[in-house]
């Protein structure tokens, strides 16, 4: 769902249109980035869960196929279990993704269409993990699950993505994953871009290699992306990083099982090292060739008809 780039404020409960992101000084972050890309009539006073959780309902009941983000004012992440669990009575927690910036006072929710998002996140996350579990001197213990935990970053922000793994070193409430999945639908780029940008950010090294599928439904087709930090050639400074974000792989699957890619991309492939911590000796990449892409893209299709 494509949305006008029309950032807010909150006056008197009310959304007032024209606040500009980063106007408290210094660099928009990527919260503020897509807090900007949500219109007026998404944007609502914080009051309770209840009442969180009924505003979210009725977008779920409207009837439409469509990806709709709503931003709350006047909410931190210590509300994320009372609203979790408010989410839950109504049976709508599945349905829901949420990211908080507490210096805002502020949560961007993600209210998920359909079943296609699913069925897409967890068939991507179990090639992956068969394709780990299969490597020279690995397993099915080798990694962890990590699914939609919240991750934050104590006390300033937090997130939940789709699909996440990470290796089975990685012990603690406190973990975070290596590999990020993030699914969404032709229109909502900007989001799931900035999706990227925030996981490879604020994720200390932790997080170092995101796919973001995109969905379209007519026709359908997807679009695979996937993304690390890069070296930008320039020397970091406070404002300026030396590693950036960069879409490194693409691949555009339409309904015919016919792929291609802008950046000529010949296979899809995870590092070693961006899964794992520690080296080994039989160090193998995580490989999908673009027939394996093809046959994975067409599958999902076969279900989404």
């Amino acid at each position: 769902m494509s949305l006008p780039h029309n950032p807010g404020e909150i006056t008197h409960g009310v959304i007032r249109q024209g606040a500009r992101p980063g106007a408290r000084g210094g660099k928009a972050t990527q919260f503020e980035m897509q807090a900007a890309l949500i219109p007026g009539s998404h944007r609502f006073e914080y009051q309770s869960a209840r009442r969180l959780t009924r505003i979210v309902e009725s977008f779920v009941d409207s009837g439409t196929a469509n990806e709709y983000f709503l931003y709350f004012h006047g909410v931190t992440d210590r509300q994320f279990d009372v609203i979790g669990q408010d989410l839950r009575s109504f049976q709508l927690r599945s349905r829901v993704r949420l990211t908080f910036e507490n210096a805002l006072d502020a949560a961007i929710l993600r209210i998920i269409p359909g079943s296609e998002h699913a069925k897409i996140s967890s068939s991507l996350y179990i090639a992956i993990a068969h394709k780990i579990a299969g490597l020279p001197g690995h397993h099915n213990e080798s990694f962890e699950t990590f699914g939609a935990t919240l991750l934050q970053v104590p006390g300033v922000r937090s997130k939940q993505g789709d699909q996440s793994l990470g290796p089975g070193t990685r012990l603690g409430r406190d973990a975070w994953p290596s590999v990020m999945i993030e699914v969404g639908y032709s229109g909502g780029e900007d989001f799931l871009h900035l999706d990227a940008h925030w996981w490879l950010t604020n994720s200390p090294d932790q997080i170092r290699f995101v796919i973001l599928v995109i969905i379209t439904m007519s026709p359908l087709a997807l679009r695979i992306e996937c993304w690390r930090m890069v070296e930008s050639g320039r020397r970091e400074t406070r404002q300026t990083l030396s590693r950036v974000p960069t879409c490194i792989q693409d691949f555009n699957i339409d309904q015919a099982g016919v792929v291609k890619s802008t950046l000529g991309s010949t296979e899809l492939r995870i590092p070693y090292y961006c899964v794992f911590d520690e080296h080994h000796d039989e160090a193998t990449d995580v490989v999908f060739s673009l027939e394996e892409l093809r046959h994975f893209a067409q599958r999902r299709f076969r279900l989404m008809e």
